[in-house]
């Protein structure tokens, strides 16, 4: 199956840069955040600033030491309170501070601006326990309903920092400052649209960039794969007519002796009938006097007008016998080329279909009838078949691997050798052997065999185009081309091929 690349590629860059898109987005609003966090918990230490300078030691060192006696009810009525919390108004009227708390070093709350919480125990608070340890603590809380200074806000979102204060080097009390940033985080969202926005664009171009580039990769791939499919059509091309040629010569030296009796027989013939012309002439003469002179049981022949003809007869009546045996002759010859041509017709197959069911035991009798004309007489060729199923195949082009083997075996046996040629069922393959009896395939050769343009053939006898050829026609098929060699018992070349669902393996049967 071709593999689409623009397709996938477009796919897996879209989403890469969606998730580019989304990881921009977040990072960027998590800097956002921690900026923020840090420049409002800044802006929330300098307000702690503001109070510890002007309130702190002149109020709430003073009231934290009284306060340490009294209950929380005393501590809500104490008209320190009042004093603390106007003065605590004042400073922060007009700003973005809602809240202000102060707890004692036991995380009871001495002052809030909202004096209902006056008394409260935050002891168990992680940000008072923060502080307590020294740490400025700082988050981000959204509040749906928030007391104010003696007002109700909704839906706003604040900072709420945790911040020691000390008397000395000792940690004498916990400030608590809440801080709105709703205005700081609707910016935020306004830039993050803006960010997606840009960010859609410049995706958008740099996807569409990619697309047509990614398109014409994918055009130019196109296009190489034809020419080279083109070009192995090619090579598989050239390599059929090299063997094409190999078996040219071989039926031609095959049909030139029927062809060379069978002319010097008709030639005999044609002399036979020529000296039977007058002594049929003779014959026929006679027949007319006899049919002139019916119911007549003798003819006077006038010999001084027929005396040159009866006495020029020169021929015996093993004549006729010869020309017929002669032209009898010249019948087996012809029988001879229509078996030729016959096998020449089925080994090519042009006249059907590129993909029929085959009966591959038959194909291969075929093959090797035609591959007998081109190779040496002292190779004897053997066949070792078994009952076989259909096999949905394009003939004409297995045909063309198995010529190539059975080739390739005849050149590997210099002196007198024979090639077997077996076909068997395996389970759900049909599988092919061509056995040769030569002297095997070198172990530094063996590797290289199916490689293109690779032979150990002289220059003008081999192309290194038909094993690689014959693997790729077999493996179209589904099947696969294997090799078996060994210095001593030759080398086998097993061919097998699936079967599809239609063909079903006979029954078990000895050849």
């Amino acid at each position: 199956m071709q593999f689409r690349l623009v397709r996938y590629v477009t796919v897996t860059s879209l989403a890469f840069f969606l998730l580019a898109a989304l990881a921009m987005v977040y990072f960027y609003r998590q800097v956002a955040l921690t900026n923020m966090l840090h420049l409002q918990e800044a802006a929330n230490v300098n307000v702690t600033r503001v109070f510890a300078n002007t309130l702190w030691t002149a109020r709430f060192v003073p009231f934290l030491a009284e306060s340490d006696g009294l209950s929380s009810p005393e501590l809500k009525n104490n008209s320190q309170i009042q004093e603390i919390h106007r003065t605590v108004l004042d400073l922060m009227r007009g700003g973005t501070t809602y809240k202000v708390k102060v707890y004692d070093r036991r995380g009871r709350t001495v002052y809030s601006s909202e004096l209902a919480q006056i008394g409260e125990d935050k002891s168990g608070n992680s940000g008072f326990q923060g502080a307590m340890a020294g740490q400025t603590r700082t988050e981000l809380v959204h509040k749906e309903k928030f007391s104010a200074f003696e007002q109700v806000v909704e839906n706003r979102d604040l900072i709420q920092s945790y911040i020691p204060q000390y008397n000395g080097r000792e940690i004498a009390g916990v400030f608590e400052v809440y801080s709105d940033v709703t205005p700081f985080l609707g910016e935020i969202a306004a830039t993050e649209k803006k960010l997606v926005a840009g960010a859609a664009v410049a995706f958008g171009a740099l996807y569409l960039a990619l697309f047509l580039i990614v398109r014409r990769a994918e055009g130019i791939i196109v296009g190489q794969n034809r020419e080279r499919d083109q070009a192995q059509q090619q090579l598989a091309q050239s390599e059929k007519m090299a063997s094409l040629g190999q078996l040219v010569a071989g039926v031609a030296h095959q049909l030139n002796t029927p062809i060379a009796f069978s002319l010097s027989n008709v030639a005999l013939a044609i002399a036979s009938l020529n000296r039977m012309a007058l002594p049929l002439r003779v014959a026929a003469h006679l027949a007319e006097n006899v049919r002139r002179h019916p119911g007549v049981d003798s003819v006077r022949l006038n010999l001084n007008r027929s005396r040159g003809l009866i006495t020029a007869v020169d021929c015996d009546d093993a004549e006729a016998a010869l020309a017929a045996r002669m032209l009898g002759d010249v019948q087996n010859g012809l029988e001879q080329m229509r078996e030729l041509v016959e096998n020449l017709r089925d080994f090519t197959r042009l006249d059907r279909a590129k993909v029929v069911g085959t009966d591959l035991n038959r194909a291969l009798r075929t093959v090797i009838y035609i591959a007998k004309s081109a190779i040496p007489g002292r190779i004897q060729m053997v066949e070792d078949f078994t009952e076989l199923p259909l096999l949905e195949c394009n003939p004409s082009q297995l045909n063309q691997v198995f010529l190539n083997l059975i080739n390739n075996a005849a050149q590997a046996i210099p002196y007198e050798g024979h090639i077997r040629v077996r076909s068997r069922v395996e389970g759900r393959e049909i599988r092919v052997d061509v056995i040769d009896s030569g002297g095997g395939i070198p172990q530094d050769v063996m590797p290289h065999i199916f490689d293109t343009y690779f032979t150990t053939k002289a220059a003008g006898v081999g192309t290194g185009l038909g094993l690689p050829i014959a693997r790729d026609i077999v493996r179209n098929h589904g099947g696969e081309l294997r090799v078996t060699a060994t210095s001593s018992l030759g080398t086998t070349f097993t061919v097998t091929l699936p079967l599809t669902s239609g063909g079903e393996p006979p029954p078990a049967s000895r050849p």
